[in-house]
């Protein structure tokens, strides 16, 4: 079968071009003459390169040519800017936190709250608004026949500004 084939196969498969052995002297010649020709490369080691070069790099290894440049992280600019960005940071907050301060009565002085209550025509309403909910409580009122005009003026002729700033 098959296997009968292969002991009796003949060609190897491989060809020779023609006349290859006829010309082979002038190709060999030609690419002889053509390295010839060609410009040679424009290395070439120093002599006894490498013998001083163990040499050579043990002293770069112990003594640096060049001394390391070294860049300072704070510089007098960078300061400056820093500086200038902290101050304007606490004077914000100063301002702010001033403002958020609880103004009490017991903080203003009485003659300012006198001449406010006096040179301001204040009304019922605003006048109730200096009394806290639990002294508004205490205070019974009879209506009748009373009107808030009547009860203001009643208020303002009657009671004494330093009895109203105490409470």
């Amino acid at each position: 079968m098959k296997t009968n084939k292969l002991h009796t196969i003949e060609n190897t498969g491989f060809k020779v071009p023609d006349d290859y052995f006829n010309t082979l002297e002038d190709r060999i010649l030609s690419n002889l003459k053509l390295q010839e020709m060609a410009p040679k490369s424009g290395y070439k080691v120093p002599d006894h390169y490498f013998e001083s070069l163990e040499n050579r790099m043990s002293a770069a290894a112990i003594k640096p040519e060049n001394e390391v440049k070294v860049i300072t992280l704070f510089t007098r600019k960078k300061i400056l800017y820093a500086s200038a960005i902290a101050a304007s940071i606490i004077l914000m907050l100063n301002i702010f936190m001033d403002q958020t301060k609880n103004i009490t009565a017991d903080s203003i002085e009485t003659a300012s709250i006198e001449n406010y209550i006096i040179d301001e025509n204040l009304d019922l309403y605003e006048f109730a608004s200096l009394f806290s909910e639990d002294e508004l409580s205490h205070v019974e009122l009879i209506s009748d026949g009373y009107n808030s005009k009547n009860l203001e003026n009643y208020v303002f002729d009657n009671l004494e500004i330093e009895d109203i700033i105490t409470k």
